[in-house]
């Protein structure tokens, strides 16, 4: 019953309504999830940044100012159990010194006191080195406020150069993919460790915070409204260059290696525990995190997902939905459905496009956009405009052309089959001398020549895009012009009746040579308005055909050209439409029973392009001579014809006329129409 209500509802005028408003619900949909930041699709649009760096961009080089300084397996095998004296850092603070580093950014605090010389000691190495910025790592609460902080003693931090935090906020599925450039403690900003060794890189003092971006000299750090800014990761571990602590501090690294670095000191050993999951890898040492940072600021190779990008992906969602949607409504489903992927598959080449542009563009919101629409536009289809084409192909299908049926389908408002008035041509034929064959034959012989018949003729029918409207014994009834409208509908009629005569003529011949006598078609065409529409009773019988008068007219045509003894007799209206190609024989004036009003019939010839007929003009002479009560000279004419052409029953008949009305004069005012009396 559903199903029946939108049928009703929602094909013909209707249609256009709920596509638009079946397109709009589908992008509706996915731009709701876009604003509320659904959970569940951004997880997947998370993973999709991941699938960027380590599936379609991979590794890029990384920044040539920075390396890493591991404290890794090796150098707690050489070193000891890890944490270690400083004096092993006073060590590697020498060691870099002398080599002419250009910053190190230490991955590590001091909160504990070692000894009191040891601890004054480091601190004088700091001062001494001058760039050794020190790690502050900062405790939140669930609404991630700072509520404490661990900083180094105080001795050894104030001898350095500077302080940067380390902490590092994954998302909700554990990915590090942003770094909070700044965190506030007590109404002090305080930059990250990745920030600080970018601002040395770059020789730059101090940041300036802004409205989603941070300015460090003539570069814009792009971040949100926290400060947190994307990292654009160069490669997986081991990307940047990776000098062992024990292997810098026993001498052993060459320092031109070290020169104008900026270095970062941190744990790669697993069994400190400093791993981080990041788009690349698992197990990431924090401190190339951290690294990651200073080169995304450095390279300046940043990922915006800023106000434009998000409004470039619910502009981009709209257009994929809806590029989709028509896509689903004008082709088939089996050509849009792979026509909605490709077109998604290019969306997704073109967001990957952007990303390499330094932009996120969203790569799931517009592609789910597009697959929306396609099962909304898809199931409308199904379940109603396919529905209704369906109904159409079983309802025409019998008795319409497949050209035809198959426009119906793409157009099924183009045929009202509950009732519209047509321009049509209607066409009668039947066998002449039908009857008597009939009553001579047997009747399994009669069913078999008949089929025979009306196979050929329906072909000839169906190749000249009619519609057969019912078989009447040996009779056709024929039309084109409904359910769907057909410009040239009396041209075509025209050229199936000659190709009709044409192939009764091929069966005639083969018919001879079995012995049958052939059967001669004879048919009347009209051309004109009717009511075209379903007829019957609903759920029971009902069937589409045509009723009017020029439906009736045609068929007292088709009887009246067994009067004139002519193949095809046609009504004036379809000779008008006609006779710019065809050739004809005007015939008479006629009343036909039930009539008050003329109609001029014609004699179907043949095309412009065949060779002229002399008696056409002949006919038409003679033809005037009659109307103008001139008798004795037009039966002259109509005489002279006979001698050309002996059984040309129209000129019979004028012979006739001419002999009766010569004894029997008409009125003066008579209007040469002959009223038939037989229908």
């Amino acid at each position: 019953m559903a199903l029946s209500f939108l049928k009703t509802k929602l094909t013909g005028r209707d249609s256009k309504a709920a596509e638009f408003l079946l397109a709009f619900f589908s992008v509706f949909i996915v731009i709701a999830l876009y604003y509320n930041q659904n959970s569940f699709v951004e997880a997947f649009e998370a993973r999709t940044y991941d699938l960027r760096f380590k599936s379609l961009r991979g590794a890029v080089p990384p920044s040539a100012d920075i390396a890493i300084i591991a404290i890794d397996d090796k150098s707690i095998a050489e070193l000891g159990r890890f944490p270690w004296t400083r004096s092993q850092y006073v060590r590697l603070l020498d060691r870099l010194s002398a080599a002419g580093a250009k910053v190190l950014l230490v991955d590590a605090f001091f909160s504990e006191k070692e000894t009191p010389a040891i601890d004054r000691s480091f601190a004088a190495a700091i001062r001494k080195a001058g760039n050794v910025v020190l790690a502050v790592p900062f405790d939140f609460d669930k609404q991630l406020r700072v509520i404490g902080s661990t900083h180094s003693l105080p001795e050894i931090e104030s001898a350095a150069a500077g302080i940067g935090h380390i902490n590092l906020l994954p998302e909700d599925d554990g990915v590090n993919r942003r770094n909070k450039l700044l965190i506030e403690e007590n109404g002090k900003l305080v930059p990250s460790l990745g920030l600080m060794g970018a601002m040395t890189a770059l020789g730059e003092k101090e940041f300036i915070p802004g409205l989603f971006e941070i300015r460090l000299g003539d570069r814009h750090i792009p971040v949100d409204g926290n400060y947190s800014m994307w990292i654009n990761y160069a490669g997986p571990p081991g990307n940047y260059p990776r000098y062992s602590f024990t292997d810098i501090v026993n001498g052993r690294i060459d320092p031109a290696l070290l020169k104008g670095k900026v270095l970062f000191l941190g744990a790669t050993a697993l069994g400190i525990y400093d791993m981080r999951v990041t788009p690349f890898y698992n197990n990431t040492p924090g401190v190339e995190v951290h690294a990651a940072v200073a080169d995304s600021i450095i390279s300046g190779r940043f990922i915006r997902r800023t106000g434009l990008e998000a409004l470039l992906d619910m502009a981009l969602a709209v257009v994929l939905g809806l590029l989709a949607f028509y896509l689903t409504m004008r082709l088939r489903l089996h050509a849009a459905i792979p026509a909605v992927f490709l077109l998604s598959a290019g969306y997704v080449w073109l967001s990957y496009w952007f990303f390499l542009q330094g932009h996120w563009v969203s790569m799931i919101y517009p592609p789910l956009a597009a697959m929306i629409a396609l099962a909304a536009g898809g199931s409308f289809r199904y379940l109603v405009l396919d529905r209704s084409a369906r109904e159409m192909r079983s309802m025409f299908s019998s008795y319409l052309s497949a050209k035809l049926v198959a426009r119906l389908e793409k157009e099924p408002d183009a045929a009202k089959i509950g009732g519209d008035n047509k321009q049509v041509t209607v066409l009668f034929t039947d066998i002449k001398g039908f009857t008597s064959f009939s009553e001579t034959r047997s009747p399994q012989e009669v069913v078999t020549r008949l089929n025979e018949y009306l196979a050929a003729m329906v072909q000839v029918i169906d190749r000249f895009d009619g519609t057969v409207d019912k078989f009447i014994g040996d009779g056709i009834m024929v039309y084109w012009g409904a359910p769907l409208a057909q410009p040239d509908h009396a041209k075509l009629a025209v050229a199936c009746m000659l190709e009709m005569k044409k192939t009764m003529a091929q069966l005639g011949v083969n018919w001879e040579k079995e012995g049958v006598v052939p059967f001669v078609i004879r048919g009347g065409a009209l051309s004109g308005e009717v009511v075209a529409g379903n007829i019957g009773c609903h759920g029971k019988k009902m069937e589409y055909t045509l009723i009017g008068d020029t439906v009736n007219q045609a068929s007292r045509l088709e009887g009246t050209a067994k009067y004139y003894g002519v193949s095809f007799l046609l009504g004036e209206s379809t000779y008008l439409l006609t006779r710019d190609t065809y050739r004809y024989r005007e015939l008479d004036k006629i009343r036909v029973v039930g009539k008050h009003v003329p109609v001029t019939v014609y004699e179907l010839l043949g095309t412009l392009s065949e060779p002229e007929d002399n008696r056409v003009a002949k006919f038409a002479a003679a033809l005037a001579l009659y109307r103008a009560h001139r008798w004795e000279e037009a039966e002259k004419y109509f005489a002279s014809i006979l001698d050309e052409i002996p059984g040309d029953k129209p000129s019979q008949i004028y012979l006739e006329r001419c002999e009766y009305y010569k004894n029997n004069p008409p009125p003066m005012d008579w209007d040469g129409v002959f009223n038939r009396v037989d229908k």
